[in-house]
């Protein structure tokens, strides 16, 4: 059976005007549930690969659910998010992992990637002294910063009910390949940051959500970014005064990787002795029909790496 790409599902869509987007670039589409549109669905839904290295459980959570050659083709443009903020060692649970993140950015490249570009709308001095930038540039891919309006460009948000648009970055809008790779904190807005939170990284105006409705703008959100894949760096978790800390870490040694961030978010929320149902934006996110909330439903591979 051929497999729809990614721009494929675009075309379609805009042909029978289906919540069609009103955009172009590799990410415009209609808006919908939750997609690796370019792949069939995974034996398992989430993969959650433990042990003591970062790194390893990234790439083994990853090749659970068919390697990154499943994600990542043939001169595809990629784009990474990991969340970069801060100027703290990995150990203190605020910044994805940059062991993580120059493993992914290595793989996208070796699966054949013709560019690979980690991203965030965060300040380039945080993502250098975090480590971050050393593990995409060592790893031979582009940091970019986003710190300039220009850099972005508005799309229509056809399920907000807060969000009528929204300003996403222009290059992850052109992407042939999505991942998100967030780490798992506490919020204290949203009680917590995860895959869904982490896209307040693609998008120009926060101020906006923290003034009306941070959770119902985080799902509205989620609704027009289609995720490829999810990585979630859970190695450590911060569990109080996030999302800048410093506060309690707790080691979970985990990574869960998946292509529905809602369910990446829901299983995650475990971590934090929360049920996903009573965090308003993942309960809102599934609503909309980002994707799934209920862990029951889903076939989950947890595994030692």
């Amino acid at each position: 059976m051929h497999a729809v790409t990614r721009r494929e599902f675009i075309h379609r869509s805009a042909l029978i005007g289906a919540h069609a987007a009103l955009f172009s670039g590799g990410l415009a589409r209609a808006a919908g549930g939750p997609a690796s549109w370019r792949f069939a669905k995974p034996e398992a839904d989430l993969a959650v690969a433990a042990g003591d290295d970062p790194a390893r459980n990234c790439l083994a959570a990853v090749e659970a659910l068919g390697g990154f050659p499943r994600f990542v083709h043939a001169d595809d443009f990629v784009v990474v998010k990991p969340n970069p903020i801060g100027n703290s060692p990995p150990e203190a649970a605020l910044n994805t992992h940059p062991a993580m993140v120059r493993a992914v950015v290595q793989e996208c490249l070796r699966a054949g990637a013709r560019r690979v570009v980690v991203l965030s709308h965060d300040s380039r001095r945080g993502m250098i002294a975090n480590g971050t930038a050393a593990a995409v540039t060592e790893a031979g891919g582009e940091l970019h910063a986003l710190e300039r309006e220009e850099e972005f460009r508005e799309v229509p948000v056809p399920r907000g009910r807060i969000l009528r648009s929204e300003k996403i970055a222009a290059e992850l809008l052109e992407a042939d390949v999505f991942i998100n790779m967030p780490i798992a904190k506490h919020h204290a807005g949203s009680e917590v940051t995860l895959a869904m939170k982490n896209l307040m990284g693609v998008n120009w105006n926060r101020i906006l959500y923290h003034q009306t409705n941070l959770h119902q703008c985080i799902a509205e959100l989620a609704t027009v970014v289609p995720h490829s894949l999810v990585i979630m760096d859970a190695n450590h978790v911060l569990l109080t005064n996030g999302p800048g800390g410093p506060g309690e870490v707790r080691r979970g040694r985990q990574v869960i990787a998946g292509v529905d961030p809602v369910a990446v978010d829901a299983f995650t929320t475990r971590a934090f002795f929360r049920e996903p149902e009573r965090i308003d934006h993942i309960r809102i996110a599934h609503e909309l029909g980002v994707g799934e909330i209920d862990l029951a439903k889903l076939k989950i591979r947890e595994f030692e790496a």
